[in-house]
């Protein structure tokens, strides 16, 4: 039986124990700290009332039902991360605190010589990138970061097409994120830019890991640009929807969210108050050790069929595309007219199947069945790095180096 602890149960983590309770692994969690223990609870149960949960900041969860049952009632819960290392015999220990908390928690765990896995980005600051560059540097267990893009079998079927030479070397990427449930970023804790630092952060840091793992290359130097034309206004800090006047005419209230849209929100701060920070697109300019450039944009105001996720990339011999919203990857061959379509399965897993091969390769680890973490920590900094110095030249109207 391999124990586990997490600090920081939210959300993100209540799905991703959907993947790791849909192995065949005897796999328990045995510690919880965390701030809240009755939300952890009623997360884990998927239970209580419509207004409970709104209160928690979960409304209309039941796209994210429960696979498998977790009894909270047999879990000992903490509310200080060194108590629960200290107390528990853990084999792993599960980060999934707010990110500007992820150096410090990645430390505690590290230094007492326990497999890690990371939420990301992994920091929200250089100090914090630091602190985790010397953990890297020295720490003898193994670190999962949450990458599950990279491991999802679109990518790693783009990866096998790269590989086997079939377009050439990569000398140039377009890559795009519209991103269809963009209002999350206003809505929920997200808005406070002094929490998230920004939405390079918060979601190119996916993009860049795969462009980074797919090119196999270091990225030296960063550009970009940011705009706010969108989710910017006047109504008072601190508004949410439920106390709104506005609540039946504005399109991003969340009755219509839910009524008229037929999304999913998270929380109903307001998106047009004077509180609501982030940038609603972005596009950053990255170049590479071999001299190639790569583009990326991202986009919080599409919608719906206007959605898309993926890139283009171009070799001599021929480019390939892929899109994770509609699972299929385009090869074109630049010396002829074929163009071949491959259309994979998202395996009913989250990320594309990605989350599932995490958990996978943490209980390898954990189980010392492998040595080698599919998503490592120097890659985590990696990302996070072009992500921040991509936030700090779209403020500056500068290149910025990509190192620490």
């Amino acid at each position: 039986m391999l124990n586990i602890g997490i600090i920081g149960y939210g959300v993100r983590i209540d799905m991703l124990m959907d993947d790791l309770f849909a192995l065949p692994y005897d796999v328990r969690i045995k510690a919880i700290t965390d701030t809240n223990h009755e939300r952890v609870r009623a997360l884990m149960k998927k239970d209580g009332s419509k207004e409970t949960m709104h209160q928690m900041g979960i409304d209309k969860i039941d796209g994210l039902m429960r696979k498998c049952e977790i009894n909270p009632d047999s879990i000992t819960f903490y509310t200080d991360a060194d108590e629960m290392l200290d107390k528990e015999q853990l084999d792993g220990v599960i980060v999934g605190t707010n990110c500007t908390t992820h150096a410090n928690f990645a430390k505690k765990v590290l230094n007492r010589n326990l497999p890690l896995f990371l939420e990301k980005p992994v920091a929200t600051s250089m100090e914090d990138l630091r602190i985790l560059a010397e953990c890297e540097a020295t720490a003898t267990a193994p670190t999962v970061v949450s990458f599950p893009l990279r491991v999802s079998p679109l990518v790693q079927e783009v990866k096998r097409i790269l590989d086997a030479d079939i377009i050439g070397k990569v000398e140039h990427v377009q890559a795009f994120n519209d991103v269809t449930y963009g209002f999350v970023y206003f809505h929920d804790w997200y808005r406070d830019e002094s929490v998230s630092n920004g939405l390079f952060l918060q979601k190119a840091t996916h993009d860049i890991d795969i462009i980074n793992y797919l090119l196999g290359e270091q990225p030296i130097k960063v550009c970009a640009m940011k705009s706010k034309q969108i989710f910017k206004g006047d109504m008072p800090a601190g508004l949410r929807c439920s106390n709104c006047e506005r609540w039946e005419t504005c399109m991003e209230s969340t009755y219509n969210i839910i009524n008229v849209r037929n999304d999913t929100p998270r929380s109903d701060y307001c998106s047009f108050a004077v509180d609501t920070g982030n940038e609603d697109s972005g596009s950053m300019i990255v170049k590479y050790e071999s001299g190639m450039h790569v583009m990326y944009s991202q986009n919080f105001f599409a919608r719906k069929g206007a959605g898309r996720r993926g890139a283009r990339l171009y070799g001599y011999k021929g480019t390939v595309e892929f899109d994770f919203l509609t699972s299929e990857i385009k090869v074109f061959d630049h010396m002829s007219d074929k163009v071949t379509t491959v259309c994979l399965n998202d395996q009913n897993s989250h990320h594309g199947g990605g989350d599932r091969v995490l958990m996978r390769n943490f209980v390898h680890l954990m189980q010392g069945r492998t040595t080698e973490s599919v998503a490592p920590l120097k890659d985590g900094i990696r990302s996070t790095l072009v992500c921040m110095q991509a936030k700090a030249s779209s403020e500056s109207e500068q290149f910025y180096p990509v190192t620490l």
